[in-house]
């Protein structure tokens, strides 16, 4: 009887499906637990590291901690549950901790995650019940309840020296938590005048501010009822021009990140979308999000290589420029520290060994044919990797729930023995032994046979589609 063989390969380069509904022998994954979708290959997820002192006094209360590094400050915000206060730390460049002001919740009430907006010798920070700023002439932190020249907000942004504000909370002309402002060119006074370089609008979707955030020339408001762009305009006067991008708000507040040239948001229908200076593109993956919880999803941003986790206090997923895996841990907050040589730090700190069993499924393949196949065997192409097992998802019918075979170990060829039959299989992989700097998987191949040949008519039809 004839040998076939399918290989999947393109799948371990492109990572999770991006839509629900996904042809069968489509080059994606099912699941992707522990790896990251590198530039030319699969690669084992990097551990984060925790540079913060031993003895800070760090609590866990999901979304916090925060960790917010611009361009001159370093913002550590901790949310202490049990004591019912956020504590807010100034972090210097080998991570001394200053503790700035702790935002007591039976005082002030609790507050969002907190908002940075870092002019250099200038720094003012908001998280709704409490604003915070470096005096430069007092060389000192100050905090207040209200400010005479600004509203209580809770985002807040630098674009180019001119302070940009949302979500107003005080009484501010006819401003609440719809409306948009903005600040005089080179002061942090929102107060409007004749100039018209101070002003305010409301949100063009009518939803709740969560975030205004810079991108190249222009500011993005991210809002619950939709996402729109605020572009500078010199005429008739200097104010800013509004465009809607998205009329989907953002999931919750915080589900959005990024940097000056690109942003990553959830929206309310569990969309992954990127957002950068060539326009927003729709990434999909609604079937992951959907299976977060439904509480804050967080997005966090590693600046130094282009990765976003999502993250609901539990699991979390990780689209690196290449494509979606599963992130096996929680993540509030991350950043990359190029100065001291920490690497990938954040928080959680990613628990030493790890913890979690890496392992790749693959999409569903029927090997482009309907009729009942046995697999004999699975190859890897792979290397470095030396306790590594395989088992096969199987089923009879495409009504059917998979069933998988019990995990057989790989020799130290490749070859995986496995003798199932089907009509639809995925491939498990799954190994402990997966170091991210020198293991390799390049390919995955199944070796089968037609075992139900009454569909054929005369000699054997073409090879497969999947055949090479």
């Amino acid at each position: 009887m004839r040998e076939f063989y399918t290989t999947i390969d393109e799948a371990l380069l492109t990572g999770l499906k991006t839509e629900i509904r996904v042809p069968r022998n489509s080059p994606v994954l099912h699941e992707c637990l522990g790896f990251r979708i590198g530039k030319k290959a699969i690669e084992g997820i990097e551990s984060l590291s925790n540079p913060l002192p031993v003895a800070l006094d760090m609590h866990y209360n999901w979304p916090f901690p925060q960790f917010l590094k611009q361009e001159s400050w370093k913002i550590l915000v901790v949310r202490d549950a049990i004591n019912m206060e956020d504590v807010v730390y100034s972090l210097d460049a080998d991570y001394n901790a200053t503790q700035i002001f702790a935002v007591d919740e039976l005082t002030f009430g609790q507050g969002t995650l907190m908002e940075l907006a870092d002019f250099g010798e200038y720094a003012f920070m908001t998280n709704g019940v409490l604003m915070l700023y470096w005096d430069p002439t007092l060389v000192d932190w100050d905090e207040h309840v209200a400010i005479a020249t600004i509203p209580m907000m809770r985002t807040v942004c630098n674009f180019k020296g001119q302070m940009i504000g949302g979500c107003v909370l005080s009484a501010w002309h006819d401003c609440d938590e719809k409306s948009i402002v903005w600040s005089d060119i080179g002061s942090v006074d929102f107060t409007p005048n004749r100039r018209n370089e101070a002003g305010y609008r409301r949100d063009p979707f009518g939803g709740e501010v969560y975030h205004v955030r810079r991108l190249g020339d222009n500011v993005v408001v991210y809002g619950s009822s939709g996402i729109t762009m605020m572009s500078p305009v010199g005429s008739p006067a200097a104010t800013f021009g509004f465009k809607e991008l998205h009329g989907v708000g953002l999931k919750n507040r915080g589900a959005m990140n990024g940097d000056f040239n690109q942003h990553l948001f959830v929206d309310l229908e569990n969309s992954v979308y990127k957002l950068n200076r060539e326009g927003l593109k729709e990434l999909g993956y609604i079937g992951y999000v959907e299976d977060l919880n439904a509480g804050d999803n967080i997005v966090s941003f590693d600046q130094y290589k282009g990765d976003f986790y999502i993250s609901d206090g539990t699991d979390s997923l990780l689209l690196s420029p290449n494509g979606m895996t599963n992130y096996p841990y929680e993540v509030s907050t991350i950043w990359y520290d190029d100065e001291d040589d920490n690497g990938l730090c954040g928080l959680p700190e990613t628990p030493n060994p790890m913890t979690h069993e890496p392992i790749v499924v693959s999409h569903i393949i029927d090997m482009g044919y309907r009729g009942q196949k046995t697999v004999f065997s699975i190859e890897l192409g792979a290397s470095e990797i030396t306790d590594a097992e395989v088992a096969i998802d199987w089923r009879m019918s495409s009504a059917a729930a998979f069933q998988r075979t019990p995990f057989a170990p790989v020799n130290n060829e490749g070859v995986a023995t496995l003798i199932v039959a089907g009509t639809e299989f995925r491939v498990c992989v799954k190994s402990e032994a997966f170091v991210r700097d020198t293991s390799e998987l390049d390919y995955i191949t199944l070796r089968w046979k037609m075992t139900d040949l009454r569909a054929l008519r005369g000699v054997y039809a073409a090879p497969p589609r999947g055949q090479r």
